[in-house]
């Protein structure tokens, strides 16, 4: 194993439970770090999120498990954080498949497990520093890349994020060399920020339109709506102070517009013809403006594509929950079974890292 040099690599601890930040800190510090800062909640840390952020952050799950996953997926995804691609190690007394999976969904890079020794601890920084992930970027995931497949449609390219930990370790680190190529991913992060929110905001519109024709529209079609201000609102921060950017906020504020008047009206009945060809047509609209350079039709196929292949999951878990609780003889309720209802997860994010 490579004899790696930190004496220029600076962490921060975040741990509610003082003996193990402490402990944590102590090992960190015998393995070389430069500079170990340790917190005792997620909001004393706040300041790392706008300050110069270390190089590799130990989160705990436990304490404050809410605030600590919105820390990573904040430290991941604002566009003023100076370092996204800080490495992050989540930590936890108890682990889950839930867990881990909650660890993946925000961008961490690994699950810990408590009490760790210290050879467990330089292990997992040394992974970090030797095999860390590719990032992948979409509307709404910035992180490593944690897919077997990519899904069907997608088309994310995989970010060569910049690793300061590794950088430093190696004896690769300048300051002026860093930030260069920080500033450049952060840019690239930004630009596929924004061509996937015009993406994503397309594949909602397409995956609720045939639910809003019904003469009730189904929740799931009006929850898909609902989410598309939100999406809208993220492309527009991104939009940085350079260029014309006229055309793209016109489309977005009058798409964020419409898609308000048109779930507000799903709630009570049917939306109308006009309404929903309008969506289409500023969703579609968006995206072009989004993504100039790219041929529309290309993004309506890769936007049906994705749409199918979630329908179609959405298909097999319905039929899994219906052979299950045909096999009971029950409902998931206990209560004889009946046919299954047209139900899924929650409202789709396309694609997922």
């Amino acid at each position: 194993m490579p004899d790696y040099d930190f004496s220029q690599v600076d962490a921060a601890i975040i741990d509610g439970q003082a003996n193990a930040g402490r402990v944590f800190r102590d090992v960190l510090i015998r393995l070389g770090f430069r500079r170990v800062e340790l917190f005792d909640q997620v909001k004393a840390a706040a300041g790392l999120l706008t300050a110069a952020m270390p190089d590799l952050v130990l989160v705990d799950a436990d304490g404050e498990p809410a605030e600590a996953f919105q820390f990573i997926r904040a430290l991941r995804n604002e566009p003023s954080v100076p370092n996204p691609f800080a490495g992050i190690i989540v930590t936890t007394w108890t682990p889950t498949p839930a867990l881990l999976t909650r660890v993946t969904n925000v961008g961490g890079d690994d699950l810990l497990l408590k009490p760790a020794s210290p050879k467990q601890v330089r292990d997992r920084v040394v992974s970090l520093i030797e095999s860390r992930k590719g990032f992948v970027v979409t509307a709404d995931y910035t992180g490593p890349d944690r897919r077997k497949s990519p899904r069907e449609g997608a088309l994310v390219p995989v970010l060569d994020a910049p690793n300061t930990l590794r950088l430093k370790a190696t004896g690769q680190w300048t300051q002026s060399g860093a930030r260069l190529l920080l500033n450049d991913a952060i840019a690239a992060v930004t630009t596929q920020k924004r061509l996937r929110a015009g993406i994503q905001v397309a594949f909602l519109v397409e995956f609720a339109l045939p639910g809003l024709a019904r003469p009730a529209p189904d929740r799931m079609s009006i929850d898909h709506v609902g989410r598309i201000g939100g999406f809208v609102d993220d492309l527009l921060r991104r939009l940085d102070q350079e260029g014309d950017h006229a055309p793209i906020e016109a489309v977005a504020h009058a798409l964020k517009a419409l898609a308000g008047t048109v779930r507000a009206a799903a709630e009570s009945g049917p939306v109308s013809a006009d309404d929903r060809d309008q969506l289409q047509s500023l969703s579609r609209a968006l995206m072009r403006a989004v993504d100039p350079d790219r041929p529309l039709e290309a993004m309506v196929r890769e936007v049906s594509s994705a749409v199918a292949g979630y329908r179609s999951r959405l298909e097999q878990i319905a039929q899994a929950k219906a052979a299950g609780a045909a096999g009971n003889g029950t409902d998931n309720t206990g209560a004889p079974s009946a046919p299954p209802a047209a139900a899924g997860p929650a409202p789709a994010t396309l694609p997922a890292g």
